[in-house]
């Protein structure tokens, strides 16, 4: 994912003002009376959002203004429409006002919707002989600031401490190339990745920056991502051998997800204990665990334990399909 990532922001939008309507007369040669032939004002541009499933961060969006309608012409013809402004956003966007009040969620991809209308053009004088009668100058369009908050959607999650193997591990599953290195905090915003499980499924898995280790309860970067587990269906927790205490970092990984939204205690757990190559003494770590979640020993020198990662994840998403 991008050095660039965004999943907060605050943008100015603003539909078109519609277009001012036209006064003019002609002359008529056989009454030698002038008649009335201003157009009409065009309508102003609307600000249309519509999800797009190929963005996965919010940072291409800037602030939005719609093109004004043309003015009325003569010969009763009226101004052109102000051309729509289109903002595309990942799916899991929700939009509200500056209030905080929800205007829109967006789940699916390419289906527009009208966030701010345009103004109304005005009338020119081919509408109304009485000039008193006239609205000439169209309406304003509308404006606000909105806040964009964008929740990831990825059936699984990786979530551990730093140097735990998280981003070595999602290279392994979905083939990216994220930067891995032996000091902590390599990831610092979210990775993305889609796993091909065979010709026909394929599941997007998402690794969390690394969490901090504290008296007793996770801190740093990690935490402020934990809203993307929403859609989370699979949380790897994944753990090193080079732990000195495994199963402290398990309960205090726990704790956060307690701390923060307790159901997703309630969401299927996996927990992979990496680097298990070193390990002499897995019998005695999987007696410490708890026995309602699933432990595996994983080394990624082995490209048979990676399958059979797949495996597992695949049987799991297909039975909460």
């Amino acid at each position: 994912m991008s050095s660039n990532f965004l999943d907060y922001l605050k943008i100015f939008c603003k539909s078109g003002d519609g277009g001012s309507g036209k006064i003019h007369f002609v002359k008529n040669r056989r009454s030698k009376r002038s008649l009335p032939d201003g157009g009409n004002g065009g309508n102003g541009g609307n600000i249309i959002i519509k999800g797009n499933k190929r963005l996965k961060s919010l940072n291409t969006l800037k602030h939005n203004i719609a093109e004004t309608g043309a003015i009325g012409g003569y010969n009763c013809k009226n101004g052109s429409n102000g051309k729509d402004f289109l903002i595309e956003v990942p799916l899991g966007t929700t939009i509200k006002d500056i209030n905080n009040n929800i205007l829109l969620n967006i789940h699916k991809h390419k289906k527009p919707k009208v966030l701010f209308k345009g103004g109304k053009g005005g009338k020119g004088n081919s509408y109304s002989h009485f000039r008193s009668s006239l609205d000439l100058k169209g309406s304003p369009g509308k404006s606000n600031w909105l806040i964009l908050e964008l929740i990831i959607y990825a059936e699984v999650g990786i979530i551990g401490f730093p140097n735990s193997g998280k981003s070595t591990l999602i290279s392994k599953l979905a083939a990216l190339k994220p930067e891995i290195n032996d000091y902590p905090f390599t990831t610092t915003l979210p990775n993305l990745g889609i796993v091909k499980y065979n010709k026909w499924y394929t599941f997007i898995i998402l690794e969390f920056p690394g969490l901090v280790k504290g008296s007793n309860i996770g801190k740093g970067l990690g935490i402020k991502f934990l809203k993307h587990t929403k859609y989370n269906k699979v949380i790897l927790i994944i753990l090193s051998v080079e732990s000195h205490n495994l199963l402290q970092e398990y309960n205090i990984i726990i704790k956060e997800f307690k701390n923060y939204d307790n159901s997703l205690l309630l969401k299927q757990k996996i927990i992979l204990i990496s680097k298990a190559d070193i390990l002499s003494f897995k019998k005695i770590i999987l007696h410490k665990f708890p026995t309602q979640e699933k432990t595996f020993f994983l080394s990624f020198f082995k490209p048979k334990e990676i399958k059979n990662i797949k495996q597992v994840l695949y049987n799991h998403l297909k039975l909460k399909s």
